[in-house]
C-alpha cells in the first residue's frame, strides 16, 4: 500500500506542473489571440508631421505607405495630409496570431508604384488602385513574406523568397521570368536585395546572413547576427541591417565585409520593429508593434532623428532624391 501511494505522489509530482503550465500556455494563447493589435492612438495633427519631417528632410518631398487594416494608406510628409488607395483591400486585422497576414508594402525607386502582399498573392499597384498580380509558382507568398522592389537596367523586379529556400527575382512586367540570384536553400521568409543589386541578406531561422548575388551555397553565405535575431533588411547602396531581442535597436552591417557599422536605436520608451530602408541611403521608417501599439516612425539614420507619423502596419518609405 505504502509503495502505491509513493508512486501516485510521484505521478501528481509530474502532472500538476504539467497541467499548470499547459493552462498557462492555453490562456495566454487566447489572451493574445484576442488582443487588439490595431488600437486607436492619438494621431499626430498635420501640421506636425509636416513640420517635423521639414526639420528631419531638408526640404525632400517624402511619403509613407501602410496598412490600416482593411486599408492601405498613404501620408504625404510634406503635407502631413493622408489618403486611402482606392480598390485596395488588405489583411493583418485583429488579433497577435494574425499580424503575419498584414500588407507588408515596398515602394518602386521612383515612388510611382509598390508591391504588397495579400491572401497569398503578391500585387504591383499605382496610388489610383491599379493593380497587377504577380504570381509565379516558385513565389513563396505565404504570411511573414515581404516582397520588395528592385530596378535592374531600366527593368523592374520583385525581390523574395523562393518555395525552396532560395533568393528569387520575378519580373514584374512578365512573372514568367523569374531568376535565383541565392542558391543556398536555406532562406526563411526574409530575403532582400541592397540596392546596388550585389548582396542579399536573408533569415535562417533565427540567424541573418548575407551572401554575394549568384552565391549557390550556403556554406559560402556570411552570418552577421549575434544571438536570437530576426527582420533583415536590405538598404540602396551596400548596408544591411538587422533586428535582435530586445527590440531595442536594428544593427547596421557593411554587406561587402560583414562588418558592423552603425546601431539604430528605438526612439526612448519605445521598441523598434519591421524596420525599411527607404530609397536614400539616410532614410528609414519602422513600426513599433509587437506590444498592441502599431506607431510608425520615420527615421534619419545619420543623426538618430525620429518622427512619429501614425498609426498602421508595415510602413514604407519614398523619399525624394535630389
Amino acid at each position: 500500500m505504502d509503495l502505491t501511494i509513493k508512486k501516485i505522489i510521484s505521478w501528481f509530482k509530474w502532472i500538476i506542473p504539467a497541467a499548470v503550465i499547459s493552462g498557462l500556455a492555453l490562456f495566454a494563447y487566447y489572451y493574445l489571440s484576442s488582443v487588439d493589435l490595431n488600437v486607436e492612438i492619438e494621431e499626430p495633427a498635420v501640421k506636425e508631421i509636416a513640420r517635423g519631417w521639414g526639420k528631419i528632410a531638408g526640404g525632400r518631398n517624402g511619403k509613407v505607405i501602410f496598412g490600416q487594416p482593411p486599408k492601405m494608406v498613404i501620408v504625404d510628409l510634406s503635407t502631413g495630409s493622408e489618403h486611402e488607395v482606392p480598390n485596395v483591400v488588405v489583411g493583418g486585422a485583429k488579433g497577435r496570431f494574425k499580424r503575419g497576414q498584414s500588407p507588408r508594402p515596398s515602394w518602386s525607386p521612383d515612388g510611382k508604384r509598390f508591391l504588397y502582399r495579400y491572401n497569398g498573392s503578391i500585387y504591383a499597384c499605382d496610388e489610383q488602385g491599379n493593380r497587377q498580380e504577380i504570381r509565379n509558382e516558385r513565389m513563396n507568398c505565404t504570411e511573414e513574406t515581404r516582397w520588395s522592389w528592385h530596378v535592374k537596367d531600366g527593368e523592374d523586379w520583385a525581390v523574395g523568397p523562393s518555395k525552396d529556400g532560395d533568393g528569387l527575382v520575378v519580373k514584374i512586367s512578365n512573372p514568367a521570368i523569374a531568376k535565383t540570384v541565392y542558391g543556398g536553400g536555406d532562406v526563411v521568409k526574409h530575403c532582400e536585395m541592397t540596392g546596388t543589386g550585389k548582396y542579399i541578406v536573408y533569415a535562417r531561422r533565427r540567424d541573418v546572413f548575407v551572401a554575394r548575388v549568384g552565391t549557390a551555397s550556403a556554406s559560402d553565405s556570411r552570418q552577421i547576427s549575434t544571438g536570437q535575431s530576426c527582420r533583415p533588411c536590405a538598404a540602396p547602396g551596400n548596408h544591411v541591417a538587422w533586428l535582435p531581442i530586445p527590440h531595442t535597436q536594428y544593427m547596421i552591417h557593411d554587406a561587402r565585409d560583414g562588418r558592423q557599422t552603425g546601431v539604430l536605436p528605438a526612439p526612448p520608451g519605445e521598441e523598434i520593429y519591421r524596420l525599411n530602408w527607404s530609397n536614400h541611403p539616410d532614410f528609414a521608417v519602422h513600426m513599433y508593434g509587437s506590444r498592441g501599439n502599431v506607431r510608425i516612425h520615420v527615421r534619419r539614420i545619420s543623426t538618430g532623428e525620429y518622427l512619429f507619423t501614425g498609426n498602421g502596419w508595415d510602413p514604407d518609405l519614398w523619399v525624394e532624391d535630389h
